[in-house]
This record gives structure tokens, C-alpha cells and sequence, in this order.
């Protein structure tokens, strides 16, 4: 990826376009976000490196003091403008992916710019590449030749299980597993690596990415009782921005870590009651108003 240019100097900006480049085929709403980020991130180090005596810390006040200050190219501008103005909470699809990938291209351009700037007046930005985007996770075979199968034993979930390759090679393939379970992706080293398919013989299914034979990356699970998850994983656990959907109509929008709710979320129930705040391994610690007014934690017990 072309952001690799700024691994060294830059950590938290090339971190941040991984993620947005990981998740932007999957989700362009929760690339969004990252971007989003990511422009805060760098109107900062702008703001820093000019010395800018800034009182307040919201992200439209520093935008405007970073207009103010007549530095920053007008397109750079512009994109900064739409980053903040776009809302994650609208409809996905009144936030194209387009747009989206562009916006994405203007972050390159101007941390390219940040850069020499600021950091090497001799650089020269490398061309840009998104990594590529698969249209899809189904498995393409050359119709000119005929099909090889082999078997091979392989860890799915901790224990090993018999498969079958139904070409022989060890990329791309369909495998039916014991247990009328069935892997659909890329395998490494006998590992699920990369864009796969997982389903189990309950009927729950998991489309996304893999690493290590774990889900890791992003993803989106269907679970046989109706319940789905959509958002990014670790070691094959929530773990980072995600929308958990209950069965029952229930839904958390936010941060996750280790299968829980934790960091800011919003809880919608079936009754329409919506609940705003931060969230510690699951158990809801500030609500967004106390946290305004400053009141007392809360536990979400009852006070006897």
C-alpha cells in the first residue's frame, strides 16, 4: 500500500489507512470513520508544526483556525470540509462508495503534502494504489481444465478435520469439511488466510477476513438464531468499531474489544428507548448526558 511511505514518520496516519483500506470493500461507512480520523489527526500535526495557539479542540473549530491561517491548499480543504460534514449515522446509502474512494485518494495527497512540508522537503510521493478489492469471495476456476482433487487434513477451530481441494492448489478453493461445515477462500500454509467463507453446520455463516485460521480484519457474522454482527475482529473476537444486531430488534453501534461493548456506543432497543455512552467490557459506564454534566458513574444496577 502506498501509505507504507509513511510508516516511520507518520505511525498513527499509516495506521489509520490501513484500516480504512482493510474495511473499504466490506463497509465504506466504517472507512468513513477512519478517515475521518485521519483528517482530524493531520489538521493537529498541521496546526502544531505552525505553532497555532488553539483554545478550543473541536474538530470544525480547528478546521476553521487551520482556514485562518492560509496554509493549506484549497482541494486539501475542501476534502477536510467534506470529511467532517459527511454524518456515519446516515443511511450507507446516501454515503457513496465513490466518494468514499476518493476521499480516501485525497487523504494520500495530502499526508504526501504534510510530509514534505514539514518532514522531508526532497520527497517524492509514490503512486497510488488501493490494494485490490475483489468483487467477490466466490472462487474462480479456469473452465479450460479439468479439476484435480486431493485431500488434506486441516486445523479449523482448534482440532483437524479432512478436506478436500478441489483443484489442488492451496489459494483460492472450496472445501466441504466433516461435520457438513464448508470453507470457501484463500488458505496459507494450511491456514485460513485472507477472504473467506466459514460455515458451520448450525447455519451460522462468516463472510469476510481471516488471519491465522481466526477471524481478523472485518467481517460479518450470521448467526443461526438471527443474531448478526458486522464490523472488525481480532483473533477471531469483536474487537474494534462494529454493529451487533439482536435477533429481536436490538442494536449496538461502536466500539468493541474481546466480544464486548467497549468504548463509546449507541444501544437502540425494540421499544425505541436509545441509550448513549461508554461502555466498560459490556457494563455501561457514563451515559452522554452524565458525562456532560459531569454526574456520578453509573452501573446499570438498581439502587436498593
Amino acid at each position: 500500500m502506498s501509505f507504507r511511505a509513511f510508516e516511520k514518520e507518520l505511525p498513527d496516519v499509516y495506521i489509520l489507512a490501513i484500516h480504512a483500506d482493510r474495511v473499504m470493500h466490506f463497509d465504506h461507512v466504517i472507512a468513513l470513520g477512519h478517515l475521518q480520523e485521519m483528517g482530524r489527526l493531520l489538521v493537529n500535526k498541521i496546526l502544531m508544526n505552525e505553532q497555532s495557539n488553539v483554545k478550543r479542540t473541536e474538530p470544525l473549530s480547528l478546521l476553521e483556525e487551520l482556514m485562518n491561517i492560509e496554509i493549506l491548499p484549497d482541494p486539501f480543504l475542501a476534502a477536510l470540509k467534506k470529511l467532517e460534514y459527511l454524518d456515519k449515522r446516515e443511511s450507507d446509502m446516501l454515503i457513496k462508495p465513490d466518494e468514499i474512494k476518493k476521499l480516501f485518494y485525497n487523504m494520500f495527497d495530502l499526508t504526501s503534502w504534510y510530509f514534505k512540508t514539514y518532514i522531508d522537503d526532497q520527497f517524492t510521493p509514490p503512486p497510488m494504489l488501493l490494494k485490490p478489492q475483489d468483487t467477490a469471495l466466490n472462487i474462480i476456476l479456469n473452465d479450460e481444465h479439468q479439476a484435480s482433487e486431493r485431500k488434506s487434513n486441516i486445523h479449523i477451530d482448534n482440532k483437524i478435520v479432512k478436506g478436500i481441494w478441489e483443484d489442488g492448489i492451496e489459494g483460492e478453493q472450496y472445501m466441504e469439511l466433516e461435520g457438513s461445515e464448508s470453507f470457501q477462500g484463500q488458505v496459507c500454509n494450511g491456514v485460513k488466510s485472507g477472504k473467506g467463507v466459514y460455515r458451520w453446520s448450525d447455519g451460522t455463516k462468516y463472510t469476510g477476513q481471516w488471519h491465522l485460521d481466526t477471524e481478523y480484519g472485518f467481517g460479518i457474522k450470521e448467526y443461526a438464531n438471527g443474531d448478526r454482527y458486522q464490523g472488525e475482529w481480532k483473533e477471531g473476537l469483536f474487537h474494534g468499531n462494529g454493529v451487533y444486531e439482536w435477533h429481536d430488534g436490538t442494536r449496538f453501534e461502536g466500539k468493541w474489544e474481546d466480544n464486548m461493548e467497549h468504548g463509546f456506543g449507541i444501544r437502540t432497543y425494540t421499544d425505541g428507548t436509545v441509550q448513549r455512552g461508554f461502555w466498560t467490557y459490556g457494563e455501561l459506564i457514563f451515559t452522554e448526558d452524565q458525562l456532560g454534566e459531569g454526574k456520578e458513574t453509573i452501573t446499570g444496577g438498581n439502587d436498593d
